[in-house]
């Protein structure tokens, strides 16, 4: 078998090359993204792994993997929002994602977030690279006095409820298709509207769908507790950037932690390349960066030794269950698993 990892990064390459010595397969290895003019790289290839995260393909692409014969694919992530299923359908094409490569790498993150805007740890770094070591206006707030809301609890959103439950929070979750049990580790809200009112910190982990872009806006921060902390790392569309900046500016939001971002589609999606030097043409970037208590991470969440170990080694035996089994159980677009 012989596959080609598009987007392969300096991090993943050790492990592509212990799981294809492992797997015994063949991987084409290459930092490009796959395009219109790269797909040709797929020449005589099995199956395609790539690791997308707001790029769409064009029909060429699918076209053209149609004309060489390929028939499977495998992102090397959970989401996977940009893909277009029904040219997948078109041309023949199935997909596979890695759905829980390490919920708790996610879910620390968040929580780092949160730790650092409540104990409001910018503002401390940026003094002391100051050399100023004044504490005034500095002061924090403890975990163990502050309700969490965690919207979405599924296999993140629940290893974040259990990490900030061991801090000594009260938890509450929501998400339209409720936990039967939550072994004790949040209590269930009723509707999204009792998240706003009740919680100190809000953190996001639900899937992208149309019915919840812009989660977070004009009219749901009006509901929320003056002061309150917003996590994001889920998806950069479930906030409305601009409703996020006024909340901001008038203190009704007390702080934001954002691993995703929506960039307008001004500029796309930055992420994972070098910007020094280069202009962000997004202005609701611009607007938020140097703000004291916003802190942005650059979709890293996700970005530890094991939870890469694991969308090298998922997504490798996706492409290997398609070829030999002719079904995969991570399969999305159709009845397999990953949904």
């Amino acid at each position: 078998m012989k596959f080609i990892a598009y987007k392969a990064n300096s991090d993943e390459r050790e492990h592509f090359v212990a799981m294809a010595d492992m797997k015994g397969v063949e991987y084409i290895l290459t930092s490009s993204e796959l395009n219109e003019e790269t797909v040709e790289l797929a020449m005589g290839c099995d199956g395609i792994s790539d690791s997308m995260l707001s790029r769409k393909y064009d029909e060429k692409v699918y076209a053209r993997l149609q004309e060489m014969d390929i028939k499977y694919m495998t992102v090397r992530t959970a989401g996977y929002d940009t893909i277009d299923f029904g040219l997948l359908n078109k041309y023949g094409i199935r997909i596979a994602n890695v759905p829980a490569y390490s919920p708790t790498a996610i879910a620390e993150h968040a929580v780092m977030l949160a730790l650092s805007l409540a104990r409001k740890s910018k503002i401390v770094e940026q003094r002391v690279m100051a050399q100023d070591f004044r504490r005034e206006g500095a002061v924090g707030r403890e975990l163990n006095k502050m309700t969490i809301g965690i919207v979405g609890t599924g296999h993140i959103g629940f290893e974040t409820a259990k990490i900030f439950k061991g801090f000594g929070a009260r938890v509450l979750g929501y998400d339209p298709f409720p936990r039967k049990e939550t072994e004790g580790v949040y209590e269930q809200a009723k509707d999204a509207d009792e998240i706003f009112a009740e919680c100190d910190i809000i953190s996001l982990h639900m899937p992208l769908v149309p019915e919840n872009k812009h989660f977070i806006n004009a009219e749901s921060i009006e509901k929320m507790k003056d002061g309150v902390i917003i996590i994001n790392t889920a998806r950069g569309p479930h906030i409305d950037n601009k409703a996020l900046a006024k909340g901001l500016m008038q203190e009704k939001i007390g702080a934001a932690g954002l691993d995703v971002f929506d960039f307008d589609g001004k500029g796309g999606e930055i992420y994972g390349d070098d910007y020094k030097g280069r202009i962000i043409k997004s202005e609701a970037y611009r607007d938020l960066v140097d703000l004291p208590n916003v802190m942005f991470t650059p979709h890293v969440a996700y970005n530890t030794d094991v939870a890469i170990g694991n969308m090298v080694g998922i997504s490798t035996q996706n492409l290997m269950d398609f070829l030999e089994k002719g079904e995969c159980e991570n399969e999305v677009g159709r009845s397999g698993g990953g949904k």
